[in-house]
């Protein structure tokens, strides 16, 4: 059984790996970040449930080349274990590249998150769009 420590980097390793899978395109990666039913909440966007509502929200994605036009940044995260069970809460920055780049959004995520099968998932995500960029 991992230490609570052990389990809080691998979740800090979690979202960090949400944001450079994202980013990157790689969205099957992305994808496998959430338990089969999966909750992905975005503040004035919509609820998207489950592996196949989480695609359909990627289809609205911005990209160029096949990569969206959007780098995030996590910080200020607070991680509390509970047995296989878990809550995170972090701030979130979203640079967005067009004619110059620019900060797109500041926010916050809350997370509920799970371990399955030894790797942690998110089983809820809620992301707060505190402040936007229009």
């Amino acid at each position: 059984m991992p230490s609570l420590w052990e389990d809080k980097d691998a979740i800090r390793e979690l979202l960090a790996w949400y944001c450079f899978h994202f980013d990157a395109g790689r969205f099957d990666d992305w994808l496998n970040l959430f338990t089969e039913d999966g909750v992905f909440d975005v503040s004035g966007v919509g609820r998207f449930v489950g592996r196949t509502q989480l695609r359909a929200f990627l289809k609205n994605v911005p990209v160029a080349n096949g990569v969206p036009t959007m780098k995030h940044c996590v910080m200020n995260d607070i991680v509390r274990v509970d047995g296989d069970e878990a809550t995170a809460q972090s701030y979130v920055l979203v640079a967005r590249h067009g004619e110059r780049l620019e900060l797109g959004v500041a926010g916050r995520y809350e997370d509920r998150l799970r371990r399955v099968d030894g790797q942690w998932r998110f089983m809820e995500r809620k992301a707060f769009l505190d402040y936007m960029n229009r």
